[in-house]
C-alpha cells in the first residue's frame, strides 16, 4: 500500500499516477476501512466518473459489515441510483433507522425511514412497515398531526394486516388525537380500537376514552368506562381508573360509590401508582359522608406509607381538619405543625399556619399562636407568601415525589406563568429529568441544553454530563462532544472532569473524527486518574483511529502492545487483527501460528477468537487445504455460540461453507 501510495505522488506519469492513487485508495478502504483516500481521489479525478462505483463499493463492504450508517452515507454520495441500489439503500435506512430507535434517537430515524419508504413499492408490507416507523417517529417526537396523517393512511388501506402494528392503528391515531386535544375523535379511534377485540391496550384504551369523557365533564360516561377498565383488568399496580371514577363520583356528589369503589385500594402497595392520589380521595369521600374514624384510618396510613411528599402533607391537613371536628384541638395542633415545620413556603404550609391561627383564637390562647411564631421566621410572622416561590415550590414537590408526568405539566405552568423567575434554571433542570425519568431521551437533550447555554447555575455540571450521556446513546456524537467539552470546562468534581476526558475520545471515535479521537487518548492515558482499563481503552481508540486515518505503521505497533492481553476485548480484538493483517499480506503460515497461540493464551473472548479461526480457514482455503478449511469451519459453526443479533461469525462461516460445498467439498 505505501508503494502505490509513493507511486501516486510521483508526476512521471500521468495515467500510472492515477492508477496508482486508485490502487492505493482501495487498499486504504480494504485494509483500514478508511474511505477518505477514496473521496480525496474522486475530487482529483472527477473526469473519470469512478464516483459512484467507488461509493457503490464502499455501501456493499459496510452492509456486509453492518455498518448500515456507513452504507446510507455512501449510497447519499451517489447521483442515481440503478435497482440494485435503490434495493440496498431502502434496505440499508429501513436497518440504520431500526438501531437508531432502538437507541430512542427518533429524529434521527425519520429520514431514513422516509428514504426507506420512498424507494420501495407503496403496497408491499416493506413499505408499510417502514411508514408505520415514520408515523411513530413523528409521533414520539410530539409531532402528532403528522403521525395521525400516517397512521390514518395506513388504517385506510388495511395495511399490515394480521401484523401487531396493524391491529394498533386505531390505537395509534385515537392517541394523536388524544394528545393534542381533540377529545371527540380520540373517543371515536378508541371506540374502533376496542370494538376490534384486540387485548394489547385494551385497558389503556377504556381507560383514555373514559378520560376524553372526564374531560368534557360526562362523568357518567366516563366512571362506566373506567370500571369496565377495572372489571376487566382489576390489577392494583396502577390505581388510575380507580382515580379517575372516583374523581367523577365526587363530582357528581355520589360519595358512596366512590367509598364502594375505591375502599379496596387501601390495600394496595404505596408503590402503585397513583396509590397517594386514590387513598386520599378516599379519605376525603369519608370526610364526605361523615366517616371519621375510617377518614382517620385511610389518612394516617396515607401519611405514613405514602411516597408523595404533598400527599402527606395533605392527609395530615385531613386528620387536622377531623380532630378538629372533634375538637381535639392539641392533636390538630400537632398534625399542622408537622406540615409547616416539614414543607416550609408550601401552600400546604400556609393552609396550615391558619388552620394553627384559627385553633389558638378558638381556645382564647392568642399569646400561645404569638409564642408559636416566635419559633418561626426569626420571630416574625411569616410575610405574604411570594406566589412564584410557592408555585415552584409545589411542582418541586411533586418533582420529588417521582410523579414525572405531573411534575412536567406542573412545570411548565410555573415556566409560562414566570418566564422570567428566579428558578427557571432549576426548572428547566427539572424538566430535563422528567423526560429523561419518562424515557424520552431527545425531550431531555432539548431542556439540558437550555441549562447549558445559560452557562450558570449549580445545574450546569451535572446538565452538562447528562446531555452528553444521553446524545451518545441517541448516536448524536458531535452533540455527545460539546456536552463532555462543556462538562471538562465546568466540572468541580474530579470523577466529572475524568468521565469528560473519556466521553469526549469515546464520542469522538464514534462519530469518526479521528484526529480529536487520538487527542483525547492521549489526554486520557497522561491522565493520572486513568486506570489500567482507561488506559488500555485510549491505546486502543488511538490505535484504530491512526488506522482509520491510513496510518499504519503506528496503528499495528500500539495493536502489538495491546495483543498480549488477550483476556481482555481490546487485546483480543487487537490478536485479531494482528491475524487478520498477516493474511491479507499472504502470510498463511504467521496466521496459523498467531491463532493457535491466541486459542493457547485462555481467553474468553469467544467473539474474537472464533473471527481468529474464520482467517485461520481462510487461510487453509488459499494454501488449497480446502478439507482442513471446511473442518475449521464447521467446527466454528458446532461450537460456537452468537453473543446476540450483531453478532455476524455464525453468518460468515455459512457463506465460507456454501461456497466450499460449490466448490464441490
Amino acid at each position: 500500500m505505501q508503494s502505490f501510495k509513493d507511486a501516486s505522488q510521483l508526476n512521471y506519469n500521468a495515467d500510472m499516477q492515477e492508477d496508482a492513487y486508485f490502487n492505493y485508495a482501495k487498499l486504504a478502504f480494504d485494509l483500514n476501512h478508511d474511505p477518505s483516500v477514496f473521496d480525496s481521489y474522486i475530487k482529483k479525478y472527477p473526469e473519470l466518473a469512478k464516483g459512484d462505483r467507488i461509493y457503490s463499493y464502499i455501501a456493499l463492504a459496510a452492509l456486509y459489515n453492518r455498518d448500515y450508517a456507513g452504507a446510507v452515507e455512501a449510497y447519499d454520495k451517489i447521483d442515481e441510483l440503478d435497482n440494485n441500489m435503490k434495493s440496498n439503500y431502502m434496505k440499508a435506512n429501513y436497518l440504520r433507522a431500526d438501531q437508531l430507535i432502538a437507541d430512542g434517537s427518533y429524529r434521527k430515524a425519520v429520514p431514513c425511514l422516509k428514504a426507506a419508504a420512498y424507494y420501495s413499492d407503496k403496497h408491499s408490507p416493506f413499505n408499510q412497515l417502514s411508514r408505520y416507523w415514520l408515523a411513530e417517529s413523528y409521533y414520539r417526537d410530539d409531532d402528532w398531526s403528522q403521525s395521525a396523517d400516517l397512521f390514518k393512511t395506513l388504517y385506510n388501506i388495511s395495511a399490515l394486516e394480521g401484523k401487531a402494528e396493524g391491529r394498533l392503528l386505531p390505537y395509534d391515531i385515537a392517541y394523536c388525537y388524544f394528545k393534542s386535544g381533540d377529545y371527540d375523535n380520540a373517543e371515536k379511534w378508541f371506540d374502533v380500537y376496542v370494538a376490534s377485540g384486540d387485548k394489547r391496550q385494551r385497558r389503556d384504551a377504556l381507560t383514555r376514552k373514559g378520560d376524553c369523557n372526564f374531560i368534557r365533564k360526562d362523568y357518567g360516561t366516563a366512571t362506566a368506562s373506567y370500571e369496565t377498565a377495572i372489571k376487566e383488568f382489576p390489577q392494583m399496580d396502577d390505581l388510575y381508573p380507580y382515580y379517575q371514577a372516583g374523581l367523577a363520583y365526587a363530582l357528581t356528589d355520589n360519595q358512596k360509590a366512590e367509598i364502594s369503589l375505591l375502599a379496596p385500594t387501601v390495600s394496595a402497595s404505596p408503590e402503585a401508582t397513583f396509590y397517594s392520589e386514590t387513598v386520599y380521595e378516599l379519605g376525603r369521600a369519608y370526610m364526605g359522608v361523615g366517616a371519621n374514624a375510617d377518614a382517620r384510618r385511610v389518612f394516617t396510613r396515607l401519611a405514613t406509607a405514602g411516597r408523595d411528599s404533598t400527599y402527606q402533607a395533605r392527609a395530615l391537613i385531613g386528620l387536622g381538619m377531623i380532630s378538629v371536628n372533634e375538637s381535639q384541638f392539641d392533636e390538630a395542633l400537632g398534625y399542622y405543625k408537622k406540615v409547616v415545620s416539614e414543607m416550609p413556603s408550601s401552600e400546604y404550609s400556609e393552609d396550615a399556619l391558619r388552620a394553627i391561627e384559627s385553633i389558638y383564637q378558638t381556645k382564647q390562647e392568642p399569646e400561645q399562636y404569638f409564642a408559636y411564631l416566635k419559633t418561626l421566621s426569626g420571630g416574625q410572622a411569616p410575610a405574604e407568601s411570594d406566589k412564584e416561590t410557592m408555585f415552584f415550590n409545589a411542582a418541586e414537590q411533586i418533582f420529588l415525589a417521582e410523579n414525572y408526568q405531573k411534575a412536567l405539566t406542573t412545570l411548565q405552568a410555573y415556566l409560562e406563568e414566570y418566564p422570567n423567575g428566579s428558578n427557571i434554571l432549576m426548572a428547566d433542570f427539572y424538566m430535563a429529568e422528567c423526560y429523561k425519568n419518562l424515557g424520552k431521551k431527545e425531550q431531555a437533550c432539548d431542556w439540558y441544553r437550555k441549562v447549558i447555554e445559560s452557562g450558570e447555575g449549580s445545574f450546569l455540571e451535572l446538565s452538562s454530563l447528562n446531555f452528553a450521556k444521553l446524545s451518545y446513546g441517541l448516536q448524536r456524537y458531535s452533540d455527545a462532544y460539546a456536552g463532555y467539552k462543556s462538562l471538562l470546562d465546568n466540572a468541580r468534581i474530579e470523577n466529572n472532569r475524568h468521565a469528560a476526558i473519556v466521553g469526549m475520545m469515546n464520542s469522538a471515535y464514534a462519530g469518526k473524527d479521528y484526529d480529536a479521537a487520538i487527542e483525547s487518548a492521549l489526554k486520557l492515558a497522561a491522565d493520572k486518574g486513568s486506570s489500567k482499563d482507561d488506559i488500555r481503552r485510549a491505546q486502543y481508540v488511538e490505535a484504530k483511529s491512526y488506522l482509520a486515518t491510513s496510518r499504519r505503521t503506528k496503528a499495528f505497533e500500539i495493536l502489538a502492545k495491546l495483543s498480549s492481553a488477550t483476556k481482555t476485548p481490546e487485546g483480543a480484538e487487537a490478536a485479531y487483527m494482528i491475524i487478520q493483517d498477516k493474511y491479507d499480506q499472504g502470510k498463511f503460515q504467521d496466521v496459523e501460528n498467531l491463532v493457535y497461540k491466541f486459542s493457547d493464551s485462555g481467553t474468553d473472548q469467544t467473539y474474537w477468537l472464533a473471527k481468529a479461526f474464520i482467517a485461520l480457514g481462510d487461510a487453509f482455503a488459499e494454501r488449497g487445504d480446502l478439507k482442513q478449511a471446511k473442518a475449521t469451519f464447521e467446527s466454528i459453526r458446532d461450537g460456537y455460540t452468537p453473543s446476540g443479533k450483531t453478532d455476524d461469525v455464525l453468518d460468515n462461516v455459512s457463506m465460507r461453507l456454501e461456497k466450499l460445498e460449490e466448490m464441490g467439498e
